[in-house]
């Protein structure tokens, strides 16, 4: 807990610098010392500099739209309102972090595989706390599909800026849950036509296991 804390507070340091777009790894030092940061102390909670405080605010967002929206979907029944309820949470924390959020926007827009993972990251998350009971293939896929909707609703939001357009483009976007078994058809035909078997498939998305 201790180490979140130190992470929002560094964040909240560096606001100005994402504000003015000039923060870089490169100018990365000065800036610390600008900004009075310990540079040990960052570089020990972002080895990763730019790469880690982007997953790093993306995951704290999540986190921070998951317990604001716990008690909400607790008693609704209905998967797909819960994932509706979780994503808007989401997205309307990201716009209140509009600065912060399009530049890492620009950052991960020349990193997709950056990109993907932090989507899947956080379609994992959802779904592990809807306590999704899939197994095999459908783990995968709900994931994948999640995951895709998730990419769609941040470029959505990046070219509109408008949460209230966003929010009916996550309703438009959402009725995918409800065509699972077609995007599910779609995405093993695909998959498998790159991997010999399907243990070798399965491998490339072991990670979402261990978070």
């Amino acid at each position: 807990m201790r180490k979140v804390k130190d992470k929002i507070q560094i964040l909240k340091q560096l606001d100005a610098s994402f504000k003015k777009n000039i923060f870089t790894d490169i100018n990365l030092d000065n800036i610390l010392k600008k900004e009075k940061i310990e540079a040990t102390k960052f570089y020990t909670l972002f080895p990763h500099k730019t790469k880690s405080l982007c997953c790093f605010f993306f995951e704290n967002l999540a986190n921070q739209a998951e317990n604001n929206i716990k008690k909400k979907i607790r008693y609704e029944k209905s998967v797909s309102k819960r994932v509706k309820y979780l994503l808007i949470e989401f997205f309307y924390r990201l716009n209140n972090e509009k600065a912060i959020a399009l530049y890492f926007l620009s950052f991960l827009a020349t990193k997709p595989f950056l990109l993907k993972k932090i989507s899947l990251n956080y379609s994992n998350k959802i779904w592990s706390l809807l306590e999704d009971k899939s197994t095999d293939f459908n783990f995968y896929t709900k994931r994948y599909i999640l995951s895709q909707i998730f990419i769609n609703t941040l470029i959505y939001w990046r070219g509109s800026e408008s949460i209230e357009k966003t929010i009916d483009f996550i309703n438009s976007q959402i009725v995918a849950l409800g065509k699972f078994g077609y995007y599910k058809s779609r995405f093993i035909k695909v998959i498998t036509s790159l991997y010999k078997n399907k243990s070798e498939i399965l491998t490339k998305f072991d990670f979402l296991h261990k978070n």
